[in-house]
């Protein structure tokens, strides 16, 4: 009995050392974001996705005026975090407002110290020949174990779902028979460049560039919150005149899983 006791003690202990190192890795991560926030609601509530699904929750904002990673909302700062979540619209050659080489650049300057891992939530981050992963993975001598990004347009998949947090991110992902997704999206940009945020006397579109512009992070992290409170809670009958983007994420379907290079694999970033 008292070897059964000494086994079992065992276990449970190395149970719970796992477990506090997995929580640990999951909190480990950094969120870069981008003036594309202001673009409509989908980079906030990514923000909303990282944060559920790797406990990410130290949020950055990289500016365009002096290509500094300043923070928004961490209490760590951002060279001390080993996971990185890039999330930002862009395309084959722009992550935001910053070619590709000068996103790598500036991320590079503010996070010097290899990381363990760098996520790209940017559509078609990963398309194309030379791309924002190929130059990020080349400034840390390409030593990065592992680097993510989509090969094309990417979104939360909810596949009939709306919740964000059981969502998957894909990219090239369908869409459901009988959605609305073309009305329900011009809704949300209706809101986003016409409606007033808050009190602020500004619409949502021109509040969050008034804070992006004068790097008011206190704001525009408030503003990050209230996106996801108010296009995820909006409500959703009749369809048709919805604002809310679960609706949305409800509707994707399928779609592929992001592509994956970096030294754990021995994949070349293309």
């Amino acid at each position: 009995m008292p070897a059964l006791r000494t086994r079992l003690k065992v276990s449970l202990t190395a149970a719970l050392l796992a477990l506090a190192q997995m929580s640990a890795a999951l909190a480990d991560g950094a969120v870069v974001m981008t003036s594309a926030i202001c673009d409509n609601p989908r980079d906030a509530i990514d923000t909303l996705w990282v944060s559920s699904r790797f406990g990410a929750n130290d949020v950055f904002y990289m500016r365009a005026d002096t290509n500094q990673v300043v923070a928004m909302s961490a209490a760590v700062a951002f060279d001390a975090r080993q996971d990185i979540y890039v999330v930002s619209h862009g395309n084959e050659d722009d992550i935001g407002p910053f070619a590709k080489a000068q996103f790598a650049a500036n991320l590079f300057a503010a996070h010097p110290s290899l990381p363990a891992s760098v996520y790209f939530d940017s559509c078609n981050a990963a398309s194309g020949v030379q791309t924002v992963l190929a130059e990020t993975n080349q400034l840390y001598g390409n030593q990065i174990p592992a680097l993510y990004g989509p090969q094309g347009p990417c979104q939360l998949v909810g596949n009939g779902n709306p919740d964000v947090a059981s969502a998957e991110n894909r990219y090239d992902a369908g869409l459901q028979p009988g959605n609305q997704f073309a009305a329900v999206a011009d809704n949300i940009m209706t809101v986003w460049t016409t409606q007033p945020y808050a009190a602020s006397g500004m619409t949502w579109q021109a509040a969050c560039e008034t804070y992006a512009n004068a790097a008011d992070m206190p704001n525009l992290d408030a503003f990050r919150l209230a996106v996801q409170h108010t296009f995820l809670n909006a409500p959703v009958y009749p369809i048709g005149e919805s604002h809310n983007y679960g609706l949305l994420i409800q509707w994707n379907t399928g779609g592929q899983a992001f592509f994956q290079c970096g030294l754990a694999n021995a994949v070349a970033c293309p």
